[in-house]
């Protein structure tokens, strides 16, 4: 994914967080999901997620069998299709996506969910907080967001804040 779709999707998520007026950290992903006109479903038959649109709204199918973390990021996942490759509230087509596994949609709608949960200036804001000099303990930093260590710590390197 080049700079300037990185840019454009962390520029979107946030545009979305501030017209819906989202909190960061979001503490309830599904309060967020109903904000925005979806629902949430788990299906044992799901390995991971997917999203479809509904008429004016959207469901997104999720696996019960993920921690709480991993579905969070699931989730926003699901939300960057949606608004990125699905036209939500924008195109009346393109009524479900399926992830498949690692196109350049995938990588999108990774930038997008971490974009969303973790925006680049409030991660600043807690990285400099939790800074020791040039150590970093990303664990605290993905507890702030409520997400695990491993999205913290992509996050910081992909913003480039931390060092891969």
């Amino acid at each position: 994914m080049d700079i300037s779709t990185r840019r454009m999707i962390n520029s979107l998520a946030e545009d979305i967080l501030n017209v819906y007026d989202i909190s960061v950290p979001i503490q309830n992903i599904g309060d967020i999901v109903e904000i925005l006109g979806g629902t949430i479903q788990k299906e044992t038959s799901f390995s991971d997620g997917a999203v479809e649109k509904e008429g004016d709204g959207f469901r997104i199918i999720v696996s019960p069998y993920q921690d709480e973390k991993r579905e969070r990021f699931t989730i926003a996942h699901e939300l960057g299709h949606l608004f990125l490759h699905m036209g939500y509230r924008t195109n009346k087509e393109n009524n479900i996506y399926h992830r498949i596994g690692s196109s350049e949609k995938e990588y999108q709608a990774n930038e997008f969910a971490a974009a969303f949960l973790m925006p680049a200036s409030e991660y600043l804001t807690v990285l400099k907080r939790i800074a020791d000099g040039n150590v970093v303990d990303t664990s605290k930093i993905a507890e702030y967001f409520n997400v695990s260590v491993e999205a913290a710590s992509n996050r910081g390197k992909f913003l480039g804040y931390l060092r891969w």
